[in-house]
Formats: C-alpha cells, sequence, structure tokens
C-alpha cells in the first residue's frame, strides 16, 4: 500500500493481446462491507459497525474458535449504521468469529483478542 493510504494495481492485457496498462488506485474502505469490527486485535473492548441494515432484524453471534456460541443477541429496528459495543473481556485471548446474519446477510469476521 501506498504511504497515501492508496492500494495500487495495474492490469495488463493477455499475451497476444493488444493493448496497454492501466494502472487503477483504490482508496481502502469499508463501505462496502455489512459488518466492521474495530479495534482487531482487540483487548477485548470491541465496536461493531452493521452497514445497510435498516429497518431489519439480525442476530449477532460471537463463536470461539471450535464453533461454540459463547455470546448472542437478536438485534432490531437498526438505522442505515448501526453501532454496538461488545466487552469480550472476561474471554480467554485468542481467535473468534463474529457473525452476523438475517436481513438478508450472512458474514463472518475473525476477531483476535489478546
Amino acid at each position: 500500500m501506498a504511504a497515501s493510504g492508496l492500494a495500487s494495481a495495474v492490469a495488463r492485457p493477455a499475451p497476444g493481446e493488444a493493448g496497454r496498462a492501466t494502472s487503477v488506485q483504490v482508496r481502502p474502505g469499508n463501505d462496502d462491507k455489512t459488518l466492521v469490527i474495530y479495534p482487531n486485535p482487540s483487548t477485548g473492548i470491541v465496536h461493531l459497525t452493521i452497514n445497510g441494515q435498516e429497518g431489519r432484524r439480525v442476530e449477532l453471534q460471537v463463536l470461539n474458535v471450535i464453533g461454540s456460541v459463547i455470546y448472542r443477541e437478536t438485534m432490531s429496528d437498526l438505522n442505515d449504521r448501526a453501532t454496538k459495543v461488545l466487552d469480550l473481556s472476561r474471554f480467554a485471548n485468542g481467535l473468534y468469529y463474529v457473525k452476523l446474519e438475517g436481513g438478508g446477510t450472512n458474514q463472518m469476521s475473525k476477531l483476535v483478542i489478546h
């Protein structure tokens, strides 16, 4: 990633095809993700942003590495950019999965607690 915070990519034509290389810069962002988790890794206090689920009902789950649900919450009547703070500091350090399901979405993200 460049120092400006932009990621660069170069598209080249396939061998034998005419054309020239094109350079594209993309600013990293989380606008396209339904579930954004930060900070990650975390000491246990985790902020979640849930995008694009306005008026819908979703289930939020935190699973340990063997797939057992250690936290579950059903959230309804969300706004377009809902936020939630979870205190997971009572759980052991390690890898966890945060799952958001419902409202036309099914997303799972890794979370590291240290």
